[in-house]
């Protein structure tokens, strides 16, 4: 298909946007966020447990903005309440304070963000519901986002080295005001539901394929748990700057974002639940080389391109196989339901794991533990595509996926 056939329009424009500032914001948060709190003095299993914090709150906070999106219909009211209580959330951070106080206002600050990603990823499946190109039309959404996370990290690296972690709060306070406009330009839009598109949530829950579904992407990002926690820190150990940190961290997106940018024909080609499966398998290699050769540069650089996979490839996977078993006022909730596991549970788990780890048994390990939960995981992914094979039921959302149900 062409780029003009996939071009986004004006409302996907500004959901881009939105994208692109929400990840601005990740791109401090997650390689930066843990060097400013072992600047303010926090040891790193508090961080972990902080990182725990952020994990857990989405078993919550999700379910709970999902349910408020679906039920109220102001979608976009919801972004922009929850935007400006972040700035506010932020703020508290200028007080001083030890960890009981960054705790809290951390807690505040993960209870509005997880409101962000299952509202506006329910308006990206309104937005391009019944479009042939859907998949590709996501990937060029998300694909804002990449960039924007890779022109802060970039930017972010050079200025810490220069004046310290201290500025990583006021990045943080002018992200949250870019979220915030750039939630008033994001526009609701209301489809009506047919009947062949009401699901039961609960309905869909006692389904064998989204049982294991879900335990396969709590089993990823447990696998992803010593990475988003300790990567910052355990390469400072190893002697690499701060630049070269984020630079390491750029590797990681720079091919998710060639992926997202090409995504709707390696789905088209291979289908959602082979690619699924694969991302599992590379995330076991990946984790092993982060754990034992990190230290080997160019080794380094390779585990951090199979982000491309691990993430992107895995993360798609996933959203367009929630839309399509949770289609119209269920997309919120099903949104919401998968990030709960999967950041949710699955993050919790694996930062809580991971920080033991790395106190008890080393900083490698607690990668090594990843790469043990990304094979459970490829297990868990393989039951779902059997399920969903053996359900062999017509969906109403064509999301280019023809190919997906039956592998």
């Amino acid at each position: 298909m062409s780029n003009r056939a996939a071009a986004p329009d004006p409302a996907g424009r500004r959901l881009g946007m939105f994208f692109g500032a929400y990840f601005a914001l990740v791109g401090i948060l997650g390689p930066y966020m843990p060097l400013y709190f072992e600047q303010r003095g926090l040891t790193a299993v508090q961080i972990g447990l902080l990182v725990a914090m952020a994990q857990a709150m989405r078993m919550v906070g999700p379910n709970l903005w999902g349910w408020l999106a679906d039920r109220s219909g102001h979608r976009t009211r919801i972004l922009r309440t929850t935007s400006l209580a972040l700035v506010v959330s932020f703020a508290l951070l200028f007080f001083p304070g030890g960890f009981g106080f960054v705790f809290a206002a951390m807690a505040l600050v993960n209870f509005f963000q997880t409101a962000q990603m299952p509202v506006a990823e329910a308006l990206a499946s309104a937005q391009l519901r019944g479009q042939a190109d859907a998949a590709t039309r996501y990937g060029r959404l998300r694909v804002m986002g990449s960039m924007a996370f890779v022109a802060v990290v970039l930017a972010s690296g050079p200025l810490f080295d220069r004046v310290g972690m201290e500025a990583a709060l006021w990045v943080c306070i002018g992200l949250a005001l870019l979220l915030l406009g750039a939630s008033f330009g994001v526009v609701e839009q209301h489809a009506v539901e047919l009947p062949h598109e009401r699901v039961s949530v609960r309905a869909r829950l006692r389904e064998p394929r989204v049982r294991w579904f879900l335990a396969s992407a709590a089993l990823m990002v447990f696998a992803h748990g010593a990475l988003y926690t300790y990567l910052s820190l355990y390469l400072a150990q190893l002697g690499y700057s701060k630049t070269a940190i984020g630079a390491f961290w750029v590797v990681s997106v720079v091919l998710e974002i060639a992926f997202f940018l090409t995504q709707g024909k390696w789905f088209a080609r291979f289908g959602v639940f082979p690619l699924m499966i694969f991302a599992f398998g590379v995330a076991a290699v990946r984790f092993l080389l982060i754990a034992g050769l990190a230290t080997v540069w160019w080794i380094l650089v390779l585990a951090q391109a199979m982000h491309a996979v691990t993430f992107a490839v895995h993360h798609s996977a996933s959203i367009l196989t929630i839309q399509r078993w949770f289609p119209g006022r269920a997309a919120a909730r099903g949104q919401a339901l998968y990030i709960s596991m999967a950041y949710g549970l699955g993050g919790t788990v694996g930062s809580l794991v991971a920080a033991w780890l790395w106190s008890a048994a080393g900083p490698s390990w607690a990668f090594v533990a990843g790469s043990a939960g990304a094979v459970l995981g490829f297990w868990a992914a393989v039951r779902t595509r059997r399920a969903d094979r053996d359900r062999a039921k017509p969906h109403s959302v064509n999301l280019e996926l023809d190919r997906s149900v039956n592998g």
